[in-house]
């Protein structure tokens, strides 16, 4: 029974594939928005790095999941970066509206920007001291902050 059971878990296991890891550092904030950014999503992207951001509103009730989600690469050494896909999601959590744009064309990172904070983050293993939360839902539930 016991080799049954193990066997089913490892089937489960194997179709269902790991989770993906999250790991959001809030790095930037606005009177109304905090920037979170992946490290775990940190990787290749072609002659880039990619990074995943939230932009989360800092007002909303709990259990208020909205946010939206921008996937960057960026070239380290040249200082450019763009935004190849851009996912909004609602009050529910669940997906609303999905923007691909994977041939956008490159733009300069500013000095002193919260691209150029992203860009430390990326390319240089910098890491926030503002916090860190396993999801953005926890984030939410901790109060935003």
């Amino acid at each position: 029974m016991k080799t049954l059971l193990s066997l089913a878990l490892a089937a489960v296991t194997l179709v269902a594939g790991p989770a993906a890891a999250e790991n959001w550092h809030k790095f930037s904030y606005s009177g109304t928005t905090a920037y979170l950014a992946d490290v775990d999503s940190i990787g290749p992207a072609g002659d880039a790095t990619g990074i995943r951001v939230a932009k989360v509103p800092l007002a909303g009730g709990a259990g208020n999941y909205a946010y939206s989600l921008d996937q960057f690469t960026i070239r380290c050494d040249a200082r450019e970066v763009r935004s190849v896909l851009s996912i909004d999601y609602g009050p529910d959590g669940t997906e609303t509206e999905r923007f691909d744009d994977p041939d956008s064309p490159w733009d300069e990172v500013v000095r002193d920007s919260y691209l150029d904070f992203l860009k430390d983050i990326a390319c240089d293993g910098v890491r926030s001291t503002e916090g860190s939360w396993p999801s953005i839902a926890a984030f939410v539930d901790g109060g935003r902050r």
